[in-house]
């Protein structure tokens, strides 16, 4: 007998639909979930996405605005001594601070390519020598031939995004294979997005690599017997992040409740179960 059959399933997909939907959460389990794994906890690394994670998913980035209720809690957690908050994001890492508006917060921006510090201190990840000559020579072979139709780029500096949203149905396809051509030609790497394209630089990091550094910088080496960590995330590039902390953390993808592969540890369906695990912490460290 197959080995899943033996287990009641009779197929693949089957087995992977209920292992994606044990993994999805509702508001009581979400909130079991979370109060056990913050029993015992001394301190806590909050470690979040932005875009689609704190703010729900728009038409255009520069809408992607803090609800105030999700920036009030954000604060008051970070005047926690026991916590230690910081915002990981694809955005520029000016860019991500000025949309979040808290000072007290860490920054990692450009999916960690460089952080801001709450003391105005910053790391820079090392770029090849040329890059900034590449990422031109880039964004004028993609202004010329895919630039269009509503599609358009967002330069972030160490990184950019082609946006495709606007696009008419029938031709996003098109434009995005397209683009994605032109990208690879040119030697960067792609990541996928939500309507989008991420180009970044063929270095070996990404939101796992600065996740593990900003824990390392904070707690030492032995960060895990130091803080517990919980990483909230909604898209692919958040998932280099959740494999890293693997086995060391309570990690959330904001996803459809389906059979999809994620290195989270559990699937929520959108920001407001965000806000409810920020409450949550919030109401376990003021005991």
């Amino acid at each position: 007998m197959h080995i899943l059959k033996l287990f009641g399933f009779y197929n693949r997909t089957e087995f992977a639909l209920h292992l994606s939907t044990d993994m999805c959460s509702t508001t009581g389990d979400l909130e079991e979930y979370v109060t056990k794994y913050l029993e015992g906890s001394s301190n806590l690394s909050l470690l979040l996405d932005y875009d689609g994670t704190l703010t729900p998913i728009v038409a255009h980035p520069d809408l992607a605005t803090i609800p105030p209720e999700t920036k009030d809690v954000l604060e008051r957690l970070s005047q926690i001594p026991e916590i230690f908050v910081a915002i990981i994001s694809g955005r520029a890492v000016d860019n991500v601070k000025s949309m979040v508006g808290v000072d007290t917060i860490t920054y990692a921006g450009n999916h960690g390519l460089e952080v801001l510090y709450p003391d105005g201190s910053r790391y820079n990840h090392q770029l090849p020598s040329n890059f900034d000559d590449q990422l031109k020579e880039l964004i004028a072979k993609l202004e010329k031939k895919v630039v269009r139709d509503g599609a358009w780029i967002e330069n972030k500096g160490s990184t950019l995004t082609f946006h495709y949203r606007a696009t008419p149905e029938p031709l996003k396809e098109t434009i995005r294979q397209e683009a994605e051509k032109i990208i690879q030609e040119a030697n960067f790497k792609i990541g996928k997005a939500h309507m989008a394209i991420e180009v970044r630089p063929k270095v070996e990091w990404n939101k796992g690599s600065i996740a593990l550094l900003l824990l390392e910088k904070k707690y030492g080496n032995n960060w895990n017997k130091e803080t517990k960590v919980i990483f909230i995330g909604d898209d692919t590039t958040d998932e280099d992040a959740m494999k890293a902390l693997k086995g060391n953390a309570a990690t959330f993808r904001i996803a459809k409740c389906d059979a999809m592969k994620t290195n989270a540890e559990k699937i929520i369906s959108s920001t407001d179960n965000v806000i409810e695990i920020l409450k949550l912490v919030d109401k376990y460290f003021k005991k």
